[in-house]
């Protein structure tokens, strides 16, 4: 059985490589690993792949945007609907993990609306005002199979669509 090429080197201080100078382990002189460099000793690769130099524009912090600050006030309506005994914990989390509302969750949630006093049924058609549960605009994702009559800030076409075409009605 040959002699395995590493036993030849087990106590040898470069295990072939020469001088300990020289032991660069095949990495030549590359000038650092991944994207060392990039921007010193590296400049002009780094400019033909296109990498972006600095930071461009900032985030806008949370308090500001607008859509952040309606989400905020949604939750403080619900939490004090909550507060007042109008919700129970079901229907709480539900509405509160639903930024906007859309005629699918509506769907879900209305007959248990009903049950809490804050949407009334006359006959087949429901009415509901979305404002006082704080949500000023109905979006038209989802499935809607019940006659609605909502009063509501702003609706999209869409959602104003599905609601006529089961015979409900959107008032803004």
């Amino acid at each position: 059985m040959p002699k395995k090429k590493v036993k030849k080197f087990r106590g040898s201080r470069t295990c072939g490589g020469g001088s300990h100078k020289n032991n660069r382990s095949g990495r030549g002189s590359r000038g650092g690993a991944g994207n060392a460099g990039m921007f010193k000793h590296k400049y002009l690769r780094a400019i033909k792949i296109g990498y972006e130099i600095g930071k461009y524009g900032f985030t806008r912090p949370k308090t500001v945007r607008a859509d952040y600050r309606m989400a905020q006030a949604v939750k403080e309506r619900l939490r004090e609907l909550k507060d007042e005994g109008k919700l129970d914990d079901y229907t709480y989390k539900f509405l509160a993990s639903r930024p906007e509302l859309n005629v699918g969750d509506l769907d879900i949630i209305l007959d248990r609306l009903v049950e809490l006093g804050i949407a009334a049924k006359e006959g087949e058609t429901y009415s509901i005002d979305l404002s006082e549960l704080g949500y000023t605009k109905l979006l038209g994702a989802g499935k809607i199979t019940k006659q609605v009559k909502v009063i509501v800030d702003y609706a999209t076409p869409k959602a104003a669509e599905k609601i006529q075409q089961v015979g409900g009605s959107v008032e803004a």
